[in-house]
């Protein structure tokens, strides 16, 4: 998402980012810089994720620091479902 789609769908649900990063116990600046893509907190993407109801990945597509864990981890657990079921 663009960072004035974030804002306005922030917006919709309420909340503004100063409102976000006072909840959070950040500077606006730091929120604002998460938002436009100048620096990366899953913190910050994760509270947004939660607030418009879209994943992290689907908001932040091109922030690979915040799907690269859970790519990893997901089909981790998938090939061991896999490996567990085979013996079955």
């Amino acid at each position: 998402m663009k960072p004035e789609e974030i804002k306005q769908a922030l917006d919709e649900k309420g909340y503004s980012l100063s409102i976000l990063a006072a909840a959070l116990g950040l500077n606006l600046s730091h929120v604002s810089s998460v938002v436009y893509q100048h620096t990366s907190s899953y913190k910050v993407a994760s509270a947004i994720s939660k607030i418009i109801g879209k994943s992290v990945e689907e908001i932040f597509p091109n922030v690979k620091a915040y799907h690269r864990n859970k790519d990893s981890r997901t089909k981790k657990i998938e090939a061991l479902k896999e490996l567990l079921a085979s013996d079955q």
